[in-house]
């Protein structure tokens, strides 16, 4: 017999199939999906949340999903910059922007990424480093 609390899902919020049809989808559960290491739910159910109701964190959620697959770069891209367009104080978007102009050596874009979290946190401590270390390896 199986213990309720031993379930990965909280009552009534179980993902309803493979295929992405999730009547309770939210982010916590789809955090919890990617926590488990079901990515692949997490981004179906991530991609229904960003349809339905798009907000800054669901769509930077899904960009760190799909932004180290070849093939949904480009939608992450697009996906963090939307983020950042609703929220454009979103430090974990401009982290992930920065990320991703770093790989593909465009360290102009990256350092004016982190330039721009300090514009509102000037503490940042990750966005100093990170410059930091651009302006060592130059």
């Amino acid at each position: 017999m199986t213990n309720p609390t031993d379930q990965p899902y909280p009552p009534g919020q179980e993902p309803q199939s493979a295929a992405g049809d999730f009547s309770q989808a939210n982010l916590p559960l789809a955090r919890h999906l990617i926590d488990m290491g079901d990515l692949r739910k997490a981004r179906l159910m991530l991609e229904q949340l960003v349809e339905m109701a798009p907000n800054a964190e669901t769509l930077v959620a899904l960009a760190s999903l799909e932004i180290d697959n070849p093939k949904r770069q480009a939608s992450a891209l697009d996906h963090v910059k939307r983020a950042l367009e609703l929220s454009p104080q979103l430090t974990e978007g401009w982290l992930m922007l920065a990320n991703y102009w770093s790989l593909r050596g465009q360290v102009d874009k990256q350092k004016r990424c982190l330039e721009k979290i300090l514009t509102y946190d000037k503490t940042n401590r990750d966005a100093r480093d990170a410059i930091e270390l651009i302006v060592t390896n130059r």
